[in-house]
């Protein structure tokens, strides 16, 4: 639309363009240089409403990216340089487009990388948690690396890697990869706390720092466990098998999609829940619905099939452990300090189900066998119960309690050695001696941090939950030790997998199949999308 440089002088132009800016600028329609959109005419639009169809029609994924402010910021971009320097061939100067954008990948990467890195090296409490992820895509999966922080009042996570999973992958060869990627992005003197899921050996991670499992991996590993079909036929429960069957095929059916009775819960499980109980507990929540579907199709068959009785009595045990994988897996508040509750709940509640008749009573043994054996408490997660001053040692009797604050302690004195280092986290001002604190043994409870720890559980408990940072920010210089380990800890997810998970995983090994990229320029791709914007 430009007319051509060798005809029109710039000072020509400059003198056709003025008049405009200034007159459209009094009624508020444009600014500097801009054509307004009355300016355009019609054909014009059209063309372009027809070349985006076209871009729409190519890939049905660019519906939600035509109108997404990164490609606004491209269109304009275009049109200011076409402005700037006339009109001109796409292809010609500018070439291939995704010839351009690789060819400077690797410097918008660099700038990404080196404001993450600035990131997670201004921790102030010199720790970070990592999680481990293989997130599966039909029969393919991949390695996803993230790492988290505080910062202020809120968890910051950052995606540090993406690699496509292989059958051949030991634990020592991901461990080499994680070791490697993190060599890149955190200091050496960073404390780390590794959350891993089942398919990700713990073994090699324990040997760089604490490793914990995914919480909701364990939890779905416990359900797994018990109503595997395997376990339920050597145990002779017929029953419970036909139940599961005949709930799977409801909820498989074309009556009980979502879209005819809406979703189960507000808020999903995280992507590494895959119970087989999700149909059985959708069943028990629309029993009605689903009875007078099927009663005005006349095919009540499989209504009158389902034992209800034992359907009310699955859903009671199941539906408390599916909504602490929801707890547990909340993304904008801490959750580590939720596990070992969540144990004790989970274990009293299997205990008193195991006094009642029946088949009930017998699975209630085998989810506390499974309980006890896939759903392992860390110290860390003791340790982490105890800076929620909404709980500290409340949830586990009297007996567990020095070993706990033992823990604490330990933990504190691991990480104190860089805290004089710190301005942010100076302790207050000395105290004058008293006779007390004369006593060799009084010092040596200050030094490991046990009296601060002592005068931290002597106050009141919390009545409504907290924001656990912003209370810690607020006691920091009553409780310096304490606050340093909360801010590391705290930070820490429960659960490894995260909600973008599965869509991350997806475009990768989409990717991957394609051969659309290397693997080296896929994963600097993905970083880009998680951590650019």
């Amino acid at each position: 639309m430009a007319s051509n440089q060798s005809r029109s002088p710039p000072a020509v132009v400059e003198e056709k363009w003025k008049p405009q800016a200034q007159r459209n600028s009094a009624n508020n329609t444009t600014t500097g240089g801009l054509t307004p959109n009355s300016m355009i005419p019609e054909k014009e639009r059209q063309n372009i409403a027809e070349r985006l169809l076209r871009v729409m029609c190519a890939d049905l994924g660019a519906l939600s990216v035509v109108s997404g402010k990164e490609f606004l910021k491209l269109a304009q971009t275009l049109v200011d340089s076409g402005a700037r320097y006339g009109a001109f061939s796409v292809t010609e100067i500018l070439g291939n487009f995704n010839t351009l954008a690789l060819k400077h990948l690797p410097r918008m990467y660099n700038q990404v990388k080196v404001k993450v890195t600035c990131a997670l090296g201004s921790n102030a409490c010199l720790g970070i948690g990592v999680t481990c992820h293989s997130q599966s895509v039909g029969p393919d999966s991949c390695y996803i690396l993230t790492a988290y922080q505080a910062e202020g009042n809120h968890i910051k996570s950052y995606v540090l890697g993406v690699k496509g999973a292989d059958i051949r992958d030991s634990g020592d060869l991901v461990h080499h990869w994680v070791q490697n990627v993190l060599s890149e992005f955190v200091m050496s003197e960073i404390r780390t706390v590794y959350v891993t899921d089942c398919r990700v050996s713990a073994s090699a991670f324990s040997k760089a720092g604490m490793c914990l499992r995914c919480s909701a991996c364990a939890l779905n590993s416990v359900v797994q466990s018990v109503l595997s079909k395997r376990t339920l036929q050597a145990r002779s429960m017929h029953e419970v098998i036909e139940l599961l069957n005949v709930c799977e095929d409801l909820a498989g059916s074309t009556g009980l999609a979502k879209e005819t009775f809406g979703s189960l819960e507000e808020t999903s499980p995280p992507p590494c829940w895959n119970s087989v109980t999700d149909s059985l507990l959708l069943v028990h929540e629309r029993y009605e619905q689903i009875c007078e579907f099927y009663s005005r199709a006349k095919k009540m068959n499989l209504i009158q099939s389902l034992n209800k009785h034992l359907l009310s009595n699955l859903a009671a045990i199941l539906t408390p452990v599916k909504q602490a994988v929801i707890e547990l897996s909340n993304e904008s508040q801490p959750t580590l300090q939720l596990v070992l509750p969540t144990y004790v709940r989970l274990e009293k509640l299997f205990t008193a189900k195991a006094n009642d008749a029946g088949t009930v009573s017998k699975l209630c043994h085998l989810f506390l066998e499974a309980l006890k054996e896939n759903f392992k408490v860390h110290p860390a997660h003791k340790v982490a119960m105890i800076l929620d001053p909404q709980q500290k040692l409340r949830p586990v009797p009297p007996y567990q309690h020095e070993e706990i604050i033992g823990k604490v302690c330990e933990l504190i004195n691991e990480v104190k050695e860089s805290w004089t280092e710190e301005a942010d986290f100076e302790p207050a001002a000395k105290k004058p001696r008293s006779a007390a604190s004369e006593n060799p043994a009084a010092q040596e409870d200050d030094r490991l941090g046990k009296s601060e720890v002592y005068d931290y559980l002597q106050e009141p408990l919390f009545q409504a939950t907290p924001d656990l940072f912003q209370y810690w920010s607020c006691v920091t210089q009553k409780h310096t030790k304490l606050a340093k380990l909360a801010f590391w800890l705290l930070a820490v997810p429960a659960v490894g997998a995260r909600s973008g998970c599965v869509n991350m995983c997806e475009q990768a090994l989409l990717i991957k199949r394609r051969r659309l990229l290397s693997p080296e320029d896929m994963n600097k791709l993905m970083f880009l999308k998680s951590n650019m914007l």
